[in-house]
């Protein structure tokens, strides 16, 4: 039996496949990209979730994209 905030199998990054810790699939309140903005794509629970370093990477790419151009 896993506690909260514990997990045995960690998520998988959809973007680079790296291991990450998702509060969700943890049983926390909440989890580390509540504090992020939205991509606009619901999220699955423990499932196609980004890393840390990946999801950056994408909000930056979404920023770039929707900049007005000069």
């Amino acid at each position: 039996m896993t506690a909260p905030g514990e997990q045995t199998d960690k998520p998988c990054c959809v973007g680079c496949g790296a291991p990450f810790l998702c509060g969700a699939a943890a049983g926390l309140v909440s989890c580390w990209c509540m504090d992020k903005p939205a991509l606009g794509v619901a999220p699955e629970s423990a499932g196609r979730c980004y890393c840390p370093v990946c999801l950056e990477k994408r909000l930056i790419a979404t920023a770039r994209q929707s900049a007005p151009a000069t």
